[in-house]
Formats: C-alpha cells, structure tokens, sequence
C-alpha cells in the first residue's frame, strides 16, 4: 500500500500487534477519540490510528480550533494517497472544562452512539524557565492532568461501554512513578487494589493543600506538581480498569518516553511516532490487559 511505504513505521506496528480485521467494511463503524491531537504525541497517535485500516473515523479533541483543522486536514492528506478510508476530522475540547467535556460528548453521542477507543493525551506542564511559583503551579496542572481527564473520562464512559472490544489509553509519563512519594504510607494508599476514586480525589486535594501550606515535603509527597497529576492518573487507570471490567472495557496507561515535542522544547530523542507506539500498542492490541502501565512498547512496573 501507498500509505505503508511511504510510513515504514507501520510495517512495526503491524508486526508488533495482532488485528482482528485488517480492513474495515462500508457496514462497520468504529470510532476513535485522541484528546490533546492537534500536534505532538497526539497528533502521531491520531495519524497511527488512522493509517492502520480498524477505524471509520478518528476525531481529534483540540482546545485549539486552527491547530485541530490543520493536524485533521494533513491527516487525512497523507490517508488519500494510501488504501485507508478513514474519516478525520477535529472537534472542540478543552480538558479541565466541564462544559466543553459534555459539548464535546454530546457530539460523539449524536453522531455516532458510542465510541470504541479513547485516547487521554491533553495534558500541560510548566517548564523549568516558567517564572509561576511551584504553589501556583499546582491546581493548574492537576486541574488538567488529573481532574480534567477525569472528568471526561467519566463522561464518555457511557459511550465507550458500548462500544466494540472498546480500550481507553491513558498517556502518562514516567515522571508519576510511584517512588516519588516520600512516606511508604502514602505509596500503598495510592497503589491500594481497594483505592476508590473518591479516596484518590481526596489524596490529590490534600496534596495541593499541603503544597499551598509549604508543607508537601514533611507530608511525604514528591516535589513534582507534574509527576503528582501523572502518578494519580496512573493510579485512577487501576480504578478505571478494575471497575470496567464487567463492561469489557481495557483500560491503560503508558510513558511515551522522551519525545522531541513541543512540551519538551525539542530536546528529547524519541520520535513522536515512535513515542506514540506506547500508546496504540495497548489500544490495539489482540487481548490486551487491564490496569497496566506501558513504557519502551511494553508493560512496565509502576
């Protein structure tokens, strides 16, 4: 195919991952959500998702609405010079705005009544040179990270519980590893099978509390505002997983690496595309598992 040789990526992919269907039928429909798609590891994870001939339609979440046509538009370029009839195309999100999470949900809703893989890669950080106070970073960044994600979450769950064979993959980070923590009592409470999602939400108000307060490090938390938001979306993963697992859902997380993106001012020595590997394999694969953690294309330890 045109699309496969002119991206030898896929050939990997293709090797790495066992696909129930290589092509779709004009009968079929599956769809794939990417938030945070419009550049980055996103937008690499969209273009993945859309060359490999499983989905109908691969929407693109975009705060940015110029950014989002753009990604959209060469996305679906590069897929007419190849066999795949993916349809892409871009739609408002802004995570961490619970009005945009319901506009945004209701769209899929109406349009297409359920949703079969959901991809969490919107996220931010606040780089080294930002001048905002490491207290004022804090709500911020686990709004979005965190809370923001779980909202949405939340709110396309209905959907994606009627979906086929459906996945949620959530892009994390080896920055919220679980060695952060500095208390061992704080370690297993986040690491608990038993932690609830109401009891999770609780451990992040009180970390942000303790940071406003100055007193995060004699608490026993880590000094990562970042690494906090992606070690509790990793921990809300095993929430998620454990609760779905009646509906059949998989759920995931992953560490893209190091990436040469934007949120890491070109300086990493990963490909986006290949970055995005850590994500699709678990969306993907055949019989994937549940509540696991990916990193360098496999699962990894917490």
């Amino acid at each position: 195919m045109a699309h496969v040789s002119r991206f030898p990526f896929f050939l990997i992919l293709y090797s790495l991952l066992c696909y129930t269907s290589s092509s779709l039928s004009t009968a079929e429909m599956k769809i794939a959500v990417v938030t945070g798609a419009n550049k980055g590891i996103g937008r690499a994870v969209a273009e993945i998702l859309a060359g490999v001939g499983t989905f109908s339609d691969v929407i693109l979440g975009c705060r940015d609405l110029d950014r989002g046509a753009e990604a959209a538009n060469e996305i679906s370029n590069k897929l007419s010079e190849s066999e795949s009839s993916c349809n892409v195309s871009f739609q408002q999100l802004t995570i961490g705005d619970k009005a945009s999470h319901e506009s945004f949900c209701k769209f899929i809703k109406d349009k297409y009544g359920k949703v079969d893989v959901v991809i969490n890669n919107a996220g931010i950080v606040f780089k080294n040179a930002d001048p905002t106070p490491f207290e004022e970073q804090c709500k911020p960044t686990l709004d979005v990270n965190f809370r923001g994600t779980v909202d949405f979450t939340n709110e396309i769950l209905p959907l994606v519980q009627k979906g086929e064979d459906a996945r949620i993959v959530n892009v994390a980070s080896m920055a919220g590893r679980l060695s952060q923590l500095r208390s061992k009592e704080l370690q297993n409470k986040f690491s608990s099978p038993q932690l609830t999602e109401q009891e999770l939400c609780a451990l992040v108000d009180k970390f942000e509390s303790d940071v406003k307060g100055g007193t995060h490090i004699s608490e026993g938390w880590g000094n990562s505002n970042y690494g906090m938001s992606k070690l509790s979306l990793i921990a809300m993963t095993k929430i998620w997983a454990r609760d779905e697992a009646s509906n059949g859902i998989a759920v995931n997380c992953c560490c893209p690496g190091y990436c040469n993106t934007d949120m890491t001012s070109q300086k990493g020595p990963r490909p986006s595309l290949e970055g995005a590997r850590n994500a699709v394999i678990p969306a993907l694969m055949s019989n994937p598992p549940s509540g696991e953690y990916f990193s360098d294309f496999k699962v990894s330890t917490w």
